[in-house]
């Protein structure tokens, strides 16, 4: 171990006294972000899932592909902790923890996350972070990241709230809205930074205040709300929280009932729409899901009378209209059909809320 920490004090040394020069090579880089990875790996059991980990190196090459410096040959792996947090190594070794993988909600949610690492790589801040330390306080700074122990992670709150890496304010912002601007040209929502922060920012407020000492110029998690939205309005991108944050979703499928084949549409798993046309169940998905981005309030949603059946409405939009050949089997009168589907939509909905205010 002492050989590892000279050769990575060494290589250190060399790139800082060139002062600028580091940043025309890339291989000096990677070369001490290497001997930075083989010592944390050396101290954190690494997850061999199979699935999990395709799929953050999947999302990651994604991310990176779009990202200033794709060229660095980048790696992902995840950490056996509980605690929600990423870092990023120099020269592109970026780790992710187990907690984090329970705390996204979506691989847009883990691409707005690995988006931010890759942020920190590609605008060099490890070794902004180095040149104002040295080997020691940077190693003692990756563990602090990674630690189950508050004391180390300076303070409790940093811990709990997570992804808080101690960079400064102006950093951290960079790598904030850098994610913003990869994942504006992968398939995955921009807007999925925004509910990751949202939720860290509600999880901090529901705990008590920490003196976070040498984070203290770090923006606290309101502040990265804030600007947050702020550059996805500047953007013109809607805040479609729905789809990053993966609540309320839309299903179909088809079942065979009394003989004969029933679409059903389901919400947040709940039946609310059977029709013997499985064809317009999707055509009515397609509606209700773009009519659930705009985060409706269930009280708009009713059931009226028109000249062609009872119509379904959320405020100004028609959702469907339910006529007497919609019913199945006939047996029921189109209104008490209409009014079922009206009251199953505003309970799920209302559900959800119920559920979101308390978990973010």
């Amino acid at each position: 171990m002492r050989s590892v920490q000279v050769c990575v004090a060494g290589i250190v040394l060399v790139m800082l006294g060139a002062g600028l020069g580091w940043a025309q090579s890339t291989e000096d880089e990677v070369r001490m972000g290497r001997e930075y990875a083989r010592r944390l790996e050396s101290k954190y059991r690494l997850v061999k899932d199979p699935a999990d980990q395709e799929r953050v190196s999947r999302i990651g090459g994604i991310v990176a592909a779009a990202s200033d410096r794709p060229e660095i040959p980048y790696t992902f792996n995840i950490i056996d902790v509980d605690v929600a947090n990423a870092l990023a190594l120099p020269g592109g070794f970026i780790y992710i923890t187990k907690g984090l993988l329970s705390f996204v909600r979506s691989d847009h949610e883990l691409a707005a996350v690995l988006g931010h690492e890759i942020g920190h790589v590609a605008h060099r801040h490890p070794l902004k972070k180095l040149g104002q330390s040295n080997d020691a306080a940077f190693w003692a700074f990756l563990v602090a990241v990674l630690s189950r122990d508050p004391a180390v992670a300076v303070g409790a709150q940093l811990m709990s709230v997570g992804l808080l890496s101690s960079y400064s304010r102006e950093l951290e912002k960079e790598a904030d809205l850098t994610s913003i601007g990869y994942l504006v040209k992968t398939p995955y929502t921009p807007v999925a930074v925004l509910t990751v922060m949202e939720r860290l920012a509600r999880d901090a407020q529901m705990r008590p205040h920490q003196e976070l000492g040498i984070v203290r110029d770090h923006p606290d998690s309101d502040e990265r709300v804030a600007y947050i939205e702020a550059d996805l309005r500047q953007r013109g991108i809607a805040l479609a929280r729905r789809v990053a944050a993966n609540y309320l979703p839309v299903t179909v499928r088809t079942v065979t009932d009394g003989g004969r084949e029933v679409g059903e549409l389901l919400l947040s798993g709940t039946v609310i729409v059977r029709l013997p046309d499985p064809s317009r169940v999707q055509t009515i998905a397609g509606r209700l899901d773009q009519y659930l981005n705009t985060d409706p309030d269930p009280g708009e949603i009713a059931a009226l009378q028109s000249a062609t059946g009872w119509e379904i409405v959320g405020g100004r939009t028609l959702l469907m209209t339910v006529t007497q050949a919609d019913v199945v089997f006939g047996e029921v009168p189109v209104e008490i059909v209409a009014r079922t589907i009206q009251i199953r939509l505003q309970q799920v909905i209302r559900q959800d809320l119920r559920i979101r205010q308390y978990t973010g």
